[in-house]
């Protein structure tokens, strides 16, 4: 073989041998959440020589997925892909993901580092099928000052429905006008909060042990707990002791810190913007409920999947890279920078850790909801392939309570009716 070609075979065959594994990462966070999953990214890029990830963003999750099922299953489909808690259970039937389950066993992975009540939720059948990554619940936020205004404790939060209505008819406020200046408490119409309530009071969503034991399910069954729901919302709606800026989540946001609103629900994702644009003490509390005793609130947020589209060997990369991204300090980076809880349960000893929850103790209240969260088919929250569907028909429901028009017996027969079609529809598509 003559030099040149030495050479040349020589280039190559090292390129191969030093040539890094490769894994597509695709991801929904943009702003200032795709800087801080970038910097995550870099860092691990160049902690080592074997393997690099290249994130690129796709939108919003509901893009993504759009995305994700036009080439899942093809050479196409990215190694590695984040998506919302209610795409979980497409992406399990789908046939196109390894689950994490796998790699854990291989690699001898302990996972009782990790939050329980955050891995549950990817769980079926006891089979952790994703790896959870910016995960969020719903939280209660309200106004220290206002509630010291009115003679309310302000370290004492409503805890069950009854209180949150009379705490919110407390602290409406009428100018000389008759006319509301604020309102004690407002209602973001989207149907997660619904499905919060339910689990806090230990009932399912759908049948089937919330489709967590493998088992497809075939209706909802919320006819007999959710008129209470709608009840308790409709009758502060009634007095003018609560209201609703629609389905934008920033527009109650902002009125609450303008003053306009004193409490409300949101998700802890967003604890640390709502402090930092208030000029009043905020405080934080459970989700409420019926009872006024906390069974545990569902988690919000997104996960981490191996998709089965790559060799083993780029799969086990993106294996690496998981491990990484849900390790004691980028836990620790990545809740501190963006308001989700740390996955890893060794963030919360860091010294960074412990100065950012000192100087945001509200935080506390996420991390305690999710510590005391007890472990049943309704606090997993529901599997549902249909989900996106289904809540929007729950969005609709909670909008036509709000307007105040309509019987809430008629409302639930319409919410159950065109929930139960979606679902039995979808079941037919996919026998």
């Amino acid at each position: 073989m003559k030099l040149k070609n030495l050479v040349a075979f020589g280039l190559t065959f090292s390129t191969v041998i030093f040539a890094k594994e490769k894994v597509v990462f695709w991801h929904s966070m943009s702003g200032q959440l795709q800087n801080s999953l970038n910097k995550i990214v870099t860092d691990y890029n160049n902690s080592q020589n074997n393997i690099e990830i290249e994130a690129i963003y796709q939108g919003s999750y509901e893009e993504t997925i759009s995305k994700f099922k036009a080439i899942s299953g093809t050479k196409e489909a990215p190694a590695l892909i984040q998506m919302n808690d209610i795409s979980t259970a497409f992406m399990y039937k789908s046939g196109a993901i390894t689950p994490i389950e796998k790699f854990i066993k291989e690699d001898n992975f302990n996972v009782n580092n990790l939050e329980d009540a955050l891995l549950n939720y990817y769980r079926i059948g006891g089979e952790l099928y994703s790896m959870p990554f910016n995960s969020s619940t719903a939280i209660l936020i309200y106004n220290k000052d206002a509630f010291k205004e009115v003679g309310l404790d302000p370290n004492s939060p409503p805890r069950n429905y009854s209180e949150y209505a009379e705490y919110s008819k407390k602290l409406t406020k009428k100018n000389s006008n008759g006319s509301i200046e604020r309102y004690g408490s407002a209602m973001i119409m989207y149907g997660w909060f619904i499905e919060q309530f339910l689990a806090n009071d230990n009932k399912l969503y759908v049948n089937k042990e919330n489709g967590r034991m493998g088992e497809t399910p075939t209706e909802v069954t919320y006819e007999k707990d959710l008129p209470q729901i709608l009840e308790w919302l409709r009758g502060m709606y009634k007095e003018d002791s609560a209201t609703s800026y629609g389905r934008e989540w920033d527009s109650t946001r902002t009125a609450f810190a303008s003053g306009k609103v004193a409490m409300y629900l949101d998700s802890s994702a967003g604890i640390k913007g709502i402090i930092n644009n208030s000029n009043f003490e905020v405080g934080t509390g459970f989700i409420p409920n019926a009872s006024g005793e906390f069974n545990g609130s569902v988690v919000g947020g997104a996960s981490l999947w191996i998709t089965n589209s790559s060799d083993n060997d780029i799969q086990k990369a993106a294996w690496d890279f998981v491990k990484y991204a849900t390790s004691k300090d980028v836990q620790t980076y990545w809740s501190i920078n963006t308001g989700y809880y740390p996955v890893n349960k060794g963030s919360y000893e860091t010294s960074e850790m412990k100065e950012n929850m000192e100087k945001y103790p509200q935080f506390k209240t996420a991390v305690a909801e999710i510590k005391e969260t007890k472990p049943s088919f309704a606090t997993q929250g529901a599997i549902l392939g249909v989900f996106p569907e289904v809540r929007e028909k729950m969005v609709e429901a909670m909008e036509v309570n709000y307007e105040g028009k309509t019987s809430i017996d008629k409302i639930v027969e319409k919410v159950v009716i065109d929930s139960d079609k979606i679902i039995q529809r979808y079941n037919r598509i996919n026998k």
